[in-house]
């Protein structure tokens, strides 16, 4: 794993997540001063929803150009959008449903056929949208689950050896579900990676993977080295207890 660019502690989750609104909107500001939008891969998961609650209040939300920003998700549950579990939910009901972004800017992971199919329709539509190769997304949000997973590629998964495909359809044993997810080859693409991880069960891992302490196989998160682009993380006291 490539060592992070930078990594900043904050107080609770509270001022982790101020603190990673202000860095949507400065790196927001940054990319659309280059090339007039900002294309954005967001996380589930509970570390990130007070990020988008903040990104749709008026003191971040005025600061960000919501018509020419364009939002993906980094993986999704394969439930219908208006489960309890979506991905998709989560972040319309905490951001979508409170600012000004047009429809067609907003690219929800479809679930309306089979995992399989649906994963290569979202792979469509991303290569569609995006012709630059090199450098596929401007922000990938990322999370951290205390067995070193990341958007869904869990330990010992197939989907972590994949090397061509974008996107993947995952089944996760533990979970007991079927996800759809971008590959690390996407994720490896990225101009910027910011993980966002708070709590204090995710010490021990965290401490694991920033002192690149050698686990056989890697940890999902370990596997994260993007080619050109760098990795920044924003932290909580207690996820940092042990680094």
């Amino acid at each position: 794993m490539k060592s992070p660019t930078g990594i900043t502690i904050w107080k609770d989750a509270e001022a982790l997540a101020i603190a990673a609104a202000h860095f949507f909107v400065t790196e927001c500001q940054r990319c659309m001063a280059k090339k007039e939008n900002f294309v954005v891969a967001l996380s589930g998961g509970t570390t990130p929803k007070r990020l988008y609650q903040l990104l749709a209040s008026l003191a971040f939300s005025r600061n960000i150009p919501w018509n020419k920003v364009f939002l993906f998700w980094s993986d999704e549950r394969f439930v219908p959008h208006t489960d309890t579990d979506s991905n998709y939910r989560m972040v319309k009901e905490n951001l979508l449903d409170h600012i000004a972004i047009p429809a067609e800017n907003v690219f929800a992971v479809p679930v309306n056929s089979t995992p399989k199919k649906n994963a290569k329709e979202y792979e469509a539509a991303i290569e569609k949208k995006i012709r630059n190769k090199n450098i596929v997304f401007d922000l990938v949000i990322l999370g951290l689950g205390d067995d070193g997973h990341t958007a869904s590629l869990f330990p010992g998964t197939s989907v972590l050896k994949e090397k061509k495909r974008y996107i993947k359809e995952v089944w996760v044993e533990q979970k007991q579900n079927w996800r759809i997810s971008f590959t690390l080859p996407l994720i490896n693409h990225a101009a910027q990676i910011l993980f966002l991880v708070a709590g204090k069960e995710k010490a021990t891992i965290l401490a694991d993977i920033l002192h690149a302490k050698k686990v056989r196989p890697a940890l999902p998160a370990q596997l994260v080295n993007p080619v050109k682009g760098t990795i920044y993380w924003m932290l909580d006291e207690e996820a940092a207890a042990k680094i």
